[in-house]
C-alpha cells in the first residue's frame, strides 16, 4: 500500500509540474518501450555488402583561418593546440577537468538500447560512458587542423572513430539510449567529416562507412522524438538540430527529407516555447 501511494504521488507531482501534454508524451514513450515498438523500429543493421551509396556534403561555411587565428590570440592557440594533442595522445578532457583516458568503449556486454531504460546495468552515472563519445573533442581536432594543417589530428579522429564503430553497433549499447546523444555525436560527425574532407586520412572507404553512421544516427532519433518533446528542453534542440544536420550531410539519403521537416519542424517549436522574449531559456541553469 505505501508503494502504491508514493506511485500515485509522484504521479500528481509529475501532473502539477510537466503538465498534461508532457505527461501524455511520456506516457506514450514508455508504451513504445514496454510494448517493444522502438525493439522493432531500430534493429540493428547487418552488415553493408557493398559501399555505401549515399555521399556526405560540407553543412557549414568554415571561417577563414586568419580571421580565426586573429579571434584566438597567441594565447587560445597555445591552448587549443595544447588540447588536440592531448587528445592525438590518447587524453581528453572532459567537463573541462583535467585530461583522462579517451575511452569509447562500453565498459560490459551490450545490448538494444531500449534494455537500458530504466536499468543500469552496472555501468553506474552514464555521463561518463557518454560524454567522450559525444566526440565533442573531434571539434577541437578540427579547429587545430584548419588552422596548421597537422595531419596527425585527422589521423586520430579517424582511429577513434573506427573504435567508436567497432565498440558501439548501431542501436546497441548505452552510447544510443539517449537520441540526444546520438544527435549530438551525429552533429560532432558531420563537422568532421568536413573538416577532414581533404586530408589523406579521409579515404572514401572511410568517408563512406562516416555517412553511413550518419544515416544510422539519424535513424535513430524519429521513432521515439516524442520522448523529447515530454521533456521539453534541449533534448527536442538537439535532436531536432541533428535530423537538419543529417538531412543536410546526406541529402541523397531517401529519408533526408523527412529528416529535414521533421528537423526544421521542432527547432522551430523549441525556439517558440522554450525562450521568453527577453531570451531566457526554459531550463534555469546556468549550464543552459
Amino acid at each position: 500500500m505505501h508503494r502504491i501511494l508514493n506511485n500515485v504521488h509522484l504521479a500528481l507531482k509529475a501532473l502539477r509540474e510537466l503538465g498534461p501534454l508532457q505527461l501524455s508524451l511520456f506516457a506514450i514513450y514508455q508504451l513504445g518501450l514496454h510494448s517493444g515498438h522502438y525493439l522493432r523500429t531500430t534493429p540493428s543493421p547487418s552488415p553493408a555488402s557493398q559501399p555505401y551509396p549515399y555521399h556526405l556534403r560540407p553543412v557549414i561555411s568554415l571561417p577563414n583561418p586568419d580571421v580565426l587565428r586573429t579571434l584566438l590570440g597567441e594565447n587560445g592557440l597555445s591552448a587549443l593546440h595544447l588540447e588536440a594533442n592531448e587528445i592525438v595522445s590518447g587524453q581528453v578532457r572532459l567537463f573541462g577537468a583535467k585530461p583522462v583516458p579517451l575511452d569509447l568503449t562500453p565498459p560490459a556486454t551490450i545490448h538494444h538500447w531500449t534494455a537500458y531504460e530504466g536499468h543500469e546495468h552496472g555501468l553506474g552515472d552514464l555521463k561518463y560512458i557518454w560524454e567522450p563519445t559525444r566526440f565533442g573533442w573531434a571539434f577541437t581536432l578540427g579547429r587545430a587542423y584548419w588552422l596548421n594543417g597537422d595531419e596527425r589530428y585527422p589521423e586520430a579522429f579517424w582511429r577513434y572513430f573506427e573504435t567508436f564503430q567497432d565498440a558501439n553497433p548501431p542501436y546497441l549499447g548505452p552510447n544510443w539510449l539517449s537520441a540526444q546523444e546520438v544527435a549530438i555525436r551525429l552533429c560532432s560527425f558531420a563537422f568532421a567529416a568536413q573538416v577532414f574532407a581533404d586530408s589523406p586520412h579521409s579515404t572514401p572507404a572511410r568517408l563512406s562507412l562516416l555517412a553511413e553512421s550518419l544515416a544510422h544516427h539519424a535513424t535513430r532519433i524519429p521513432p521515439a522524438l516524442v520522448y523529447a518533446r515530454a521533456q521539453h528542453n534541449n533534448h527536442l534542440v538537439s535532436e531536432a538540430l541533428g535530423l537538419y544536420t543529417a538531412a543536410a550531410a546526406i541529402p541523397d539519403h531517401p529519408s533526408s527529407g523527412q529528416w529535414r521537416r521533421l528537423g526544421w519542424r521542432w527547432l522551430n517549436h523549441a525556439f517558440q516555447h522554450q525562450f521568453t522574449p527577453n531570451g531566457a531559456y526554459c531550463q534555469h541553469s546556468t549550464n543552459y
